[in-house]
């Protein structure tokens, strides 16, 4: 899900920055996007770690993809991102939750699509998970299936017509801002 999963996180950034402005008066919400793929750095984990001459191994095995998606990981990954942004002045809670939350978007991206998902649920279970509603054949360029990435545009749309119906349009200027690279 190369294409889908920024799309999707960016409709629940959309939704998660609104209501935590409402409560807080503050909204990192960019901090899902850049989430948007982090259980996939497995992908390349073990590689780079072996390149480095580290040997990691998870339940006796090598890394492989799905190994860090799974609750463990998303808290680890968590706790990381909010000691690394809280020198830059983002409070420590703000982005714990915002880290979670696009970690946990991808997990529940993978396994709206994914009929046999993963372990989402370890270390308390290695039992395999997955809704599978949506097919999924990457019949875009190999990159992205169509139909999944529709529902994640229109999710976009959606998302974005909601929050412009509670705050008005000077949300979309604040948040292109906050998701622009420095």
């Amino acid at each position: 899900m190369i294409l889908e999963h920024p799309i999707y996180s960016t409709a629940i950034a959309i939704i998660s920055g609104m209501i935590y402005s409402k409560l807080t008066s503050r909204d990192h919400s960019w901090i899902v996007i850049a989430s948007a793929y982090t259980p996939d750095v497995d992908v390349v984990a073990d590689f780079l770690l072996r390149k480095i001459g580290i040997v990691v191994l998870i339940n006796g095995n090598p890394i492989k993809h799905g190994d860090f998606h799974n609750m463990a990981a998303l808290l680890i990954y968590a706790v990381l991102v909010a000691l690394l942004l809280h020198p830059l002045g983002i409070r420590l809670v703000d982005s714990f939750i915002f880290a979670s939350i696009g970690f946990a978007a991808h997990l529940v991206e993978d396994a709206l699509v994914f009929n046999q998902g993963y372990a989402f649920f370890w270390p308390l279970s290695s039992q395999k998970y997955g809704i599978g509603i949506i097919g999924y054949h990457k019949d875009l360029y190999g990159i992205a299936d169509r139909y999944v990435l529709c529902i994640g545009l229109v999710a976009v749309v959606v998302c974005a017509a909601i929050r412009t119906a509670c705050e008005g349009k000077g949300w979309v200027k604040t948040f292109l801002h906050r998701t622009q690279p420095a």
